[in-house]
């Protein structure tokens, strides 16, 4: 898994709107922004793959419709006064950094399985992070905020580490209660964030080592991972949580029920408790990052994060249903159209002559970046820059087509 702690200061990223491209570690968020200091922000997570084209690999990206269109909700929830750009500009730019990275050229295949070459390793997806956020200076809650947006992308590898049997996971001792529940709200993974602390605390002490955290809301009925849907299997069936628990609405998980549909297996919203999962056939885990991970031990701890006792459902990863999903997805994942298109693919935006142009330019300016620091060296002085690409506009063959059904089938409004 890459090292979230280490950046790539290399890579480029998107910010200030969809024109402008940085070296990471070259721009800075303003100091008195309200989105460093109140957690004034939204964000989306999204993944670019590698996938097959005949002979040849593609990078694609995973339903942004469906991302783009649950940050325009999340924008109107919180009442931003502000306009995400269109699908098609943010497209089109997300592409255009991936040029300038060279990812285009850094894919290859083993076996079956692709991979993204990357200073610090090879890894199965670029991580794409759009992030609204508070571009000015203005300190005071009820300052004037000037919202932008962001994306940042780096090369991710496997999200949660599991075994064949799947995850253990801690559940956390308190309620969880949110203020945006239904948002991708910065705001609401300040716990997730203290949840993963109280993890490591909890591994450091007890004997069953968990790789997530779980949660449950003042009714007791389990919500979600500290950035995952949690689903269950039951009589042949997949429950998840609504988002009035208190859970995301979720988008790998509108793509298992549509899956689970297509197999004739009835999919809903439904409350569980932690006393119920010795009665499931199985728990998992789903999100963009992770994908669908099969949940082995439920540990309940005490207030101290002391193991009290744990549940099992009875199947788990030895599911035949859940193992069925886990494979359909992996394939729709990687670009197979059995169940609908869910990609946009880099070709169908920038021509190959302007991605070599862009390939080029993009290393020449890293260059330039690196030769002109180098003047300073063993000074406190760093040269930053950014490149300024007015996006063409242009729409991929079909994009609104697959856009349609894709909203008609699983949009927002079904799932909140």
């Amino acid at each position: 898994m890459l090292d979230l702690s280490r950046s790539h200061i290399g890579g480029f990223y998107m910010s200030d709107g969809i024109s402008k491209y940085s070296p990471l570690g070259a721009y800075h968020v303003p100091p008195l922004s309200s989105s460093l200091h109140y957690s004034n922000a939204l964000f989306e997570g999204m993944s670019i793959v590698a996938t097959r084209h005949g002979s040849s690999l593609r990078l694609g990206l995973f339903h942004p419709t469906l991302n783009f269109e649950r940050m325009r909700y999340g924008i109107s929830q919180l009442a931003l006064g502000w306009e995400l750009y269109s699908d098609e500009q943010i497209i089109e730019s997300i592409f255009t950094a991936c040029a300038l990275n060279g990812w285009n050229r850094s894919i290859e295949l083993e076996g079956v399985n692709t991979h993204i070459r990357s200073p610090l390793g090879d890894y199965q997806r670029i991580y794409v992070r759009p992030l609204v956020y508070c571009r000015n200076n203005a300190i005071g809650l009820a300052a004037e905020k000037r919202h932008e947006l962001m994306v940042c992308m780096e090369p991710m590898g496997e999200y949660l580490q599991q075994a064949d049997e799947g995850i253990n996971v801690m559940l956390f001792p308190r309620p969880r209660v949110l203020a945006f529940p239904m948002l991708k709200a910065a705001s609401n993974y300040q716990l997730s964030t203290h949840g993963l602390a109280r993890l490591a605390q909890y591994n450091r002490t007890n004997d069953i080592q968990c790789g997530e955290t779980i949660y449950a809301n003042p009714a007791g009925n389990l919500t979600e991972g500290s950035g995952e849907n949690i689903v269950m299997i039951k009589d042949n069936e997949l429950i998840t949580p609504h988002p009035r628990e208190g859970a995301l609405p979720g988008i790998t998980y509108r793509i298992a029920f549509l899956i689970a549909e297509e197999m004739g297996v009835k999919a809903r919203f439904g409350t569980f408790k932690y006393s119920d999962i010795e009665d499931a056939d199985a728990l998992f885990f789903t999100g963009n990052a992770a994908g669908l991970v099969p949940i082995s031990k439920v540990v309940k701890v005490d207030d101290e994060f002391m193991a009290q006792d744990y549940m099992e459902a009875k199947e788990g990863a030895r599911s035949q249903l859940f193992r069925k999903l886990k494979e359909e997805y992996a394939r729709l994942s990687l670009g197979d159209t059995a169940y609908g298109n869910f990609f946009t693919y880099m070709e169908d935006w920038i021509d190959e002559t302007r991605i070599g142009e862009l390939n080029n330019l993009g290393a020449d300016f890293k260059r330039l970046l690196i030769q002109e620091n180098a003047r300073f060296a063993g000074t406190n002085t760093t040269v930053s820059s950014y490149l300024e690409i007015t996006p063409k506009i242009s729409v991929a063959r079909g994009y609104f087509d697959d856009k349609k059904w894709i909203v008609e089938r699983l949009g927002i409004r079904h799932y909140i």
